[in-house]
């Protein structure tokens, strides 16, 4: 009895891990974009979902890949500051590109970085503006 709750016990736990979280993100000021990006917990696709103008573009996130310079990351907003220098993971930023797509086909490129549960989105929209987006402190 005790082994078979045991084995009940681990199979909810490793469905209850392979969930999502979602990030909402949105521009440091001003309403005219809005994101989610949903990350699994231990594997799969993230989504990204980016509201523009009325549109909505949709898609998977890029292979996401280990940025060891800090220009990258400090052109998605992080500053040298953030860095603490006792944890050895802090400065740890996976970067990566893809391109979204809207229900009319229009298509939106995208560049992204994460770093931990943090997810930054800089995308161009057709015009060539550049939309920078953050996650929203909860």
């Amino acid at each position: 009895m005790k082994t078979a709750l045991a084995t009940l016990a681990l199979i909810a736990a490793t469905v209850g891990l392979t969930g999502c979280q979602t990030s909402l993100l949105k521009p440091m000021s001003g309403n005219a974009a809005s994101a989610t990006v949903k990350y699994p917990i231990l594997w799969g696709a993230t989504q990204i979902t980016v509201m523009i103008d009325s549109k909505t573009y949709t898609g998977v996130a890029g292979e996401l890949y280990d940025e060891t310079t800090d220009e990258k990351a400090r052109r998605f907003g992080w500053e040298s500051s953030h860095e603490h220098p006792n944890i050895k993971q802090e400065m740890k930023f996976l970067y990566g590109s893809t391109t979204l797509t809207a229900n009319n086909g229009e298509k939106l490129a995208c560049d992204h970085l994460k770093h931990g549960d943090d997810w930054r989105l800089r995308c161009k929209t057709a015009d060539g503006k550049e939309i920078a987006l953050y996650r929203i402190k909860q």
